[in-house]
């Protein structure tokens, strides 16, 4: 896997993300480009206009594959999760895949019990979303 020179950093208080454009190889050797957003810190809380517009920059990327990198996500409460299925809903109005990457012990067993784990698509690196070919 690679990743492309195209990367932006924000910072919202509890949380940080970090938007990367990256590329990875499929199991048939293709290069397969998709989006990748490594979100560090605690999810629990998303007001403002600034926020939601900056996840929807992510959204407008040329990409048809996003990646939620939660692997440095410490803690995440209601606001968090829905803030999580309205990007789902976003991306799947605008056929885009959403993908959750990382998630941790905490992370995934709050969506094993708000069974969130059956909605998202769920894997274990960001370069997995290259072979999905749904």
């Amino acid at each position: 896997m690679q990743t492309n020179e195209k990367a932006k950093a924000s910072d919202h208080g509890p949380f940080t993300y970090k938007i990367s454009e990256m590329t990875a190889k499929n199991i048939e050797g293709k290069e397969i480009s998709f989006t990748e957003v490594a979100i560090a810190g605690k999810l629990e809380f998303l007001t403002g206009f600034e926020q939601e517009k900056n996840f929807m920059d992510v959204i407008e990327m040329k990409s048809d594959r996003l990646v939620l990198n939660l692997k440095d996500v410490s803690f995440i409460n209601s606001l968090g999760l829905n803030f999580l299925l309205n990007e789902f809903d976003k991306c799947h109005k605008k056929n885009i895949r959403l993908y959750m990457a990382g998630t941790g012990s905490y992370v995934m067993k709050v969506f094993t019990i708000t069974r969130l784990d059956g909605i998202f698509k769920l894997i274990n690196e960001s370069a997995e979303c290259a072979n999905d070919n749904l």
